[in-house]
């Protein structure tokens, strides 16, 4: 069951019952992972102009003061050790010398970027519970948002 904040203009849940570990209970409304959903209204294809026009609504997802702490502590150290292994290797390159640089600063950029996601969800998993998209997509609410043409994906003209 969810209400509509007009204010906010979000979906709250009602339930508590966190979504992530499905023991504890939300006991805060900010607590909750607010995932957005999209839903296209209108697009405009014409062969010089292109637009579309779409819905957002914030969809709020059970989660105990727990499961949002381990989500924010695994962002931390998903990105800490990600950059650090990036910046690991830059030194090396810079050891290296010459052409290497730019070698090395392009790798430490990509392991800092696509490493953060991987170790973020490997040790939110780790620690026995969903990652944020995780729990959302198990959401009944959600599911029947999805089936009723609701998407994670912002459309793009």
């Amino acid at each position: 069951m969810y209400t509509i904040n007009k204010e906010k203009k979000r979906l709250e849940p009602t339930d508590t019952k966190c979504q992530y570990c499905e023991v504890e209970h939300s006991s805060n409304m900010e607590d909750n992972y607010f995932i957005p959903l999209f839903k296209e209204n209108d697009r405009t294809n014409i062969i010089v102009y292109r637009s579309v026009k779409y819905s957002k609504i914030p969809v709020g997802i059970p989660r105990c003061r727990t499961c949002l702490e381990i989500h924010q502590q695994s962002a931390n150290k998903g990105a800490l050790q990600a950059w650090g292994i990036g910046a690991a290797i830059f030194a090396f390159f810079l050891l290296i010398g010459g052409g290497a640089i730019a070698i090395g600063l392009v790798l430490c950029i990509l392991i800092g970027l696509f490493g953060t996601g991987y170790l973020t969800t490997r040790i939110t998993v780790s620690r026995g519970i969903f990652t944020k998209k995780q729990g959302a997509e198990r959401n009944q609410t959600v599911q029947e948002l999805i089936l009723d043409g609701w998407t994670f994906t912002q459309p793009t003209a």
